[in-house]
């Protein structure tokens, strides 16, 4: 599956899209979890993303496809 990262993620991850292999049946949380077992300096930052699968919001409990792109949203900020 793909996973792409935006804004401070994207920082952090030091690339805006990676390739990540999971067991049959995981979760979104699965990923972050493999996520930041590869890029422990991402975990403060999971707290407040929100997640998507194509142009749907979803939850860590959301269950990913091989072909599905998990898409980590982080808050927005602005002045």
């Amino acid at each position: 599956m793909q996973v792409e990262f935006y804004g401070i993620l994207e920082e952090v991850m030091g690339q805006p899209r990676m390739t990540l292999t999971l067991d049959e049946g995981a979760t979104v949380a699965d990923a972050l979890t493999a996520l930041t077992a590869e890029k422990p300096e991402l975990a403060p930052h999971l707290e407040r993303v929100a997640y998507a699968v194509g142009d749907e919001l979803v939850s860590r409990e959301t269950a990913l496809k091989p072909d599905d792109t998990l898409v980590l949203l982080p808050p927005v900020s602005g002045g």
